[in-house]
């Protein structure tokens, strides 16, 4: 299909998304690279950057555990009014600012949902009220949100073709069959995210912020001030090595449902939309048997995947 000829503003706009998507080298951003139309490429930027801007603000809100109820309510109104303009860019109504130029683009290209957007909205006012989670069941809930609905906007993606009238991207499956088909690959992925970020996460918006359920920790004997004196040594116990290996066993279950859906979705998608998919799974395998060679020692050293991993994964 003929590649659209944006104005200089639009270029701009995608530009400047592009960048924010690609900021600390996000693994999505690899794999999307892959994608078979720039349409797609550019529609990926547009999406991931729209939804970095509020999961960043409310990243760095220190010591939510203890904002005050005027504080909680300001942020809310910032995360609705966030929401809003999401909703005015799918109505063809331009935003404030190039991302939101981009992604009322996107949407006149891509029949993508709303409810993505809406998901990780209702994950991050929640974040504002429990900064901590109770346990697996609470920590689920949020990943509906913080993990899952930027996942399913990648799947879309990987499956949107240039099928509908004026060369608009149409995907061949509704959206609930989609969620469906990402819920279980995004917790493996967000939850090896989790494990590979435990400590890097301890510093955020001055207080830190911690993915492990309490549940979890108490069962192992560990509290989040065990967590913070380990990042402080830069030594991890045994307790927390045994927590670890707990919590990858889990991501691997996840995993293990996922590719059932895998196999359905990569027959049906171009063959370059395939690889990126592939590719974003196979970083994070790799990045968990990297994670566990090393006993998940994220105290002591970054367990990143390094350049020449990164490179055989997507230059096999």
């Amino acid at each position: 299909m003929p590649t659209e000829q944006l104005t200089a503003d639009l270029e701009g706009a995608y530009g400047l998304c592009d960048r924010v998507a690609r900021r600390d080298k996000p693994h999505l951003h690899a794999a999307a690279q892959y994608f078979a139309y720039p349409e797609t490429r550019r529609a990926f930027a547009a999406t991931y950057a729209s939804m970095r801007l509020i999961d960043d603000f409310v990243d760095n809100i220190p010591n939510r555990a203890e904002l005050s109820d005027r504080t909680r309510r300001v942020a809310a109104e910032t995360i609705g009014k966030w929401l809003q303009l999401v909703r005015d860019a799918q109505a063809g109504r331009e935003g404030p600012g190039p991302v939101w130029t981009a992604l009322a683009h996107t949407f006149s290209l891509f029949a993508l949902p709303l409810e993505p957007w809406e998901d990780l909205a209702r994950a991050m006012e929640s974040d504002l009220y429990a900064p901590v989670f109770r346990d697996w069941d609470h920590l689920r809930a949020y990943m509906n949100g913080a993990s899952v609905a930027p996942a399913v906007v990648f799947m879309h993606l990987v499956m949107m073709q240039p099928t509908g009238a004026k060369g608009r991207f149409l995907n061949p499956w509704d959206h609930k069959r989609v969620a469906l088909a990402t819920e279980d690959l995004a917790i493996f992925c967000y939850w090896v995210h989790i494990l590979r970020d435990v400590a890097n996460d301890l510093s955020v918006g001055h207080t830190g912020l911690v993915y492990l359920p309490q549940a979890d920790l108490e069962a192992f004997g560990l509290s989040v001030d065990h967590l913070h004196e380990m990042r402080k040594l830069g030594r991890t116990s045994a307790a927390y090595v045994r927590l670890a290996q707990f919590e990858a066993q889990r991501a691997r279950l996840h995993l293990d449902r996922g590719r059932a859906h895998l196999d359905e979705i990569l027959p049906i998608v171009p063959a370059e939309n395939a690889r990126a998919l592939s590719t974003l799974i196979a970083t994070y395998v790799a990045l968990l048997e990297n994670l566990a060679a090393h006993e998940f020692d994220v105290f002591s050293r970054s367990l990143e995947l390094t350049e020449d991993q990164r490179a055989r994964i997507l230059l096999p």
